[in-house]
């Protein structure tokens, strides 16, 4: 199947007018089916949050939209989405009848640019066109491999990826884009924007990759638009797309390891998160805990209460499985990236020798009754209470099995 995409290069404004009026003249006179603009094109990276006018952005979107639909246009384009008082660097699929979709976020923001702005995305679906599933990733989200592969493994049938990237490291978006169609088997769009922020000048080299990682067609430095009819199939191969468990990285290690890991994790600036618990049963509430805990940074270490600890906090009747299987199940879990042990009643010197940048624990403890959330704010360290979304607990578990048997 072959779908006529157009891919813009266009030089994004800090004017929500001049960026309006741009992308309502690509569209009057483009004849694709698919029109592709960059990362934040309708308002541009903006000095404030205040900057970001919602009204104006919205009758703007509904005017492209009504546009879309008179011409038979489907777009992707980025702009900044406000809900609930946050607002998040997204994007909006907007369709040829004129339908509106904002499902697809930026997940992981650029320090310098996206954190005083945005708030990390919270979404990740699909946009559908001509049957065809479009992963959409933005910006600094290319240089993880694990954001690509994730959308693959849901059934991407073509990437996109939305850019205002640096022309200083132009170099890297050039290869990494050939790098994330070739490790996953997948046709990739690179849109990237012409502009200058904060003195940072933008870089374009838009193009269009195939899935064996062929350059099929890219924007020249002083052009802006490229269409492409561009072959959606399975390509042959011969070998099979792998995504392999890799367990040579052990989770469950002790403390001397760990703070070893960690010092190399840290000369990367990485986010050290870290929690604990007896975790006697595992349940959907501590499963949805450390998920909602994994994302807050890069790794996420889990402080686990040895059999002492726990008699000494449960009393003689517990743990009711052992800290060997206790820890072999939260191993086992994809957001939990270490597993460490302590024999005392609190994790205290273990906070102290981790020195975590994020402390978890449950909303249901006040932060002035958390251990060791002085000590990690000492050094600019965050302290962050997650609210529970099931109501179960182990000792609910332990009490219904008791009246069942």
């Amino acid at each position: 199947m072959n779908i006529k995409i157009a891919i813009v290069q266009m030089k994004v404004s800090s004017v929500l007018e001049k960026n309006l009026e741009y992308i309502k003249n690509t569209i009057h006179n483009s004849s694709a089916e698919l029109i592709v603009f960059p990362e934040l094109c309708l308002t541009g990276y903006q000095k404030s949050k205040q900057n970001f006018n919602f009204c104006k952005i919205q009758k703007a979107l509904i005017e492209i939209s009504y546009l879309a639909k008179e011409k038979n246009k489907s777009l992707i384009i980025g702009l900044p989405i406000l809900e609930k008082d946050k607002i998040y660097n997204a994007t909006a699929f907007i369709k040829n009848n004129g339908e509106i979709e904002c499902k697809a976020e930026k997940l992981l923001l650029y320090p310098e640019l996206d954190e005083p702005l945005f708030e990390p995305g919270r979404k990740k679906e699909f946009y559908i066109f001509k049957g065809k599933k479009l992963g959409i990733i933005i910006c600094f989200e290319l240089r993880m491999p694990e954001v690509a592969r994730a959308l693959v493994k849901a059934g991407a049938d073509v990437l996109i990826v939305l850019a205002q990237w640096p022309k200083s490291r132009i170099f890297q978006w050039k290869t990494l884009l050939q790098a994330r169609a070739i490790e996953n088997q997948i046709p990739i769009i690179g849109v990237n924007a012409l502009t200058t922020i904060n003195g940072l000048s933008i870089g374009g080299e838009s193009r269009i990759i195939s899935s064996k990682g062929k350059v099929l067609a890219k924007i020249k430095q002083n052009e802006e638009i490229l269409e492409y009819d561009l072959k959606i199939e399975t390509p042959s191969y011969p070998y099979p797309l792998k995504t392999p468990f890799c367990e040579f990285s052990k989770k469950i290690i002790d403390l001397t390891q760990l703070k070893e890991l960690l010092e190399k994790r840290r000369k990367k600036g990485q986010k050290i998160v870290f929690t604990n618990g007896c975790f006697d049963i595992l349940h959907a509430g501590h499963v949805h805990y450390l998920k909602t805990a994994r994302k807050l940074g890069d790794i996420l270490i889990v402080g686990l209460n040895t059999d002492a600890s726990v008699k000494k906090i449960k009393g003689k009747n517990r743990p009711v499985n052992n800290e060997k299987y206790r820890a072999e199940v939260l191993a086992g879990l994809e957001a939990v990236d270490f597993v460490v042990f302590f024999e005392e009643e609190t994790p205290l010197n273990l906070i102290k020798e981790i020195r975590p940048d994020i402390l978890v624990k449950g909303a249901d403890w006040e932060e002035s009754k958390i251990v060791g959330a002085d000590f990690v704010k000492s050094y600019g360290g965050k302290v962050v209470r997650i609210p529970f979304q099931y109501n179960v607990s182990t000792t609910s578990i332990i009490e219904k099995i008791k009246k069942n048997t």
